[in-house]
């Protein structure tokens, strides 16, 4: 008895997130997680011809075409302000902030967790706030009345190691390559592949959003467009993106049918010369033909006596004469005729 799997009346899915990386210069610059809001936005601008009677629509010109993303960062990285604001990230000593750091006090004296620079405000448990120098680490505060046990809040600053960048008025957002990764999921065979959109120019807008909310985690958004670049994929026009789809339950491409090029070959015996067959796959009005792998095919020669050909699809002349190469994929099939002189 044989088990099928049966995949009728399947939907495919893209999840809600989805990994991305960008890349600066050719090198990685960060990596990330977006979160449910990420979005990939085309627009084409539009102007209508109308004529004749009932000035009718007879045309419609699409020009001007646009491709818009927006990254909600699900987690928090220094590096997606970085690439947003076009500045570098410092680490070095700098001055912070500790604020309504909670203070013990014995006999009115405490102790600070870190090294004060300058003065220390400290709020005293009636609400007021005093100013006073510190001793090093220590803060003397009973001149105020304060028991053992009483505690005060303390904000001061003081140094310490830190990564930072400055968010300035020169600075342009950087430009990269984007590469957002989802997976697709189908609802009755679960995860069945992959979606990669590939942002070969994106430049961020500058704008970025820091949300910090009570209702839930932080997020960070960066927003930017696409630039076109020259590609050789489209001969004599510019792309802005490239979406690829990853099937992970297809060992092999599906077609409708297949073509052997070059469809007629002749070999010089005297020089033992070859020739390989190219195998094209041809998937419907939708589909570019596409190559296919010559694992997936096979070779046969109806003449081996005259000529041969191997699993690469390599012909090779053995005698004079004239054979016939039968290629197979799956179902479809094409022949290759072959002149040996």
């Amino acid at each position: 008895m044989t088990n099928t799997t049966n995949t009728e009346h399947t939907k495919s899915f893209l999840v809600s997130t989805a990994d991305f990386a960008y890349y600066v210069g050719g090198v990685l610059a960060c990596t990330g997680t977006t979160n449910l809001n990420a979005s990939l936005e085309a627009t084409t601008e539009e102007q209508n011809v109308n004529a004749g009677k009932g000035n009718k629509l007879v045309y419609s010109f699409k020009y001007g075409r646009q491709l818009n993303a927006k990254l909600e960062a699900a987690d928090w990285k220094l590096e997606y302000l970085a690439m947003a604001s076009g500045s570098k990230i410092t680490e070095s000593l700098t001055d912070v902030y500790k604020i309504n750091e909670r203070i013990t006090l014995t006999n009115g004296t405490g102790t600070l967790g870190c090294s004060p620079i300058g003065d220390v405000a400290a709020q005293l448990p009636n609400g007021s706030i005093v100013t006073v120098t510190p001793d090093g680490a220590n803060i003397d505060l009973s001149a105020y009345g304060l028991t053992d046990d009483a505690f005060v809040r303390a904000t001061y600053r003081y140094n310490r190691m830190a990564k930072s960048i400055a968010i300035d008025t020169e600075s342009t957002p950087m430009c990269g390559r984007l590469v957002l990764d989802a997976d697709r999921h189908n609802n009755k065979l679960g995860k069945v592949g992959s979606v990669q959109i590939i942002i070969p120019s994106y430049q961020l807008n500058g704008s970025f959003n820091i949300e910090l909310t009570p209702e839930g985690v932080t997020s960070t958004n960066l927003e930017g467009r696409a630039l076109a670049v020259e590609d050789d994929s489209c001969p004599g026009a510019s792309v802005y993106a490239y979406i690829k789809e990853f099937d992970d339950t297809e060992s092999a491409a599906s077609v409708l049918e297949i073509a052997a090029t070059p469809s007629a070959v002749s070999l010089d015996l005297t020089d033992r010369t070859s020739a390989e067959i190219s195998v094209i796959g041809l998937k419907g009005m939708l589909y570019a033909p596409i190559e296919l792998d010559h694992k997936n095919c096979t070779f046969t020669s109806d003449t081996p006596a005259a000529a041969t050909v191997d699993a690469n699809g390599v012909i090779t002349a053995v005698a004079s004469g004239s054979a016939k190469i039968t290629v197979a994929y799956g179902d479809q099939s094409d022949e290759v005729d072959v002149t040996v002189m």
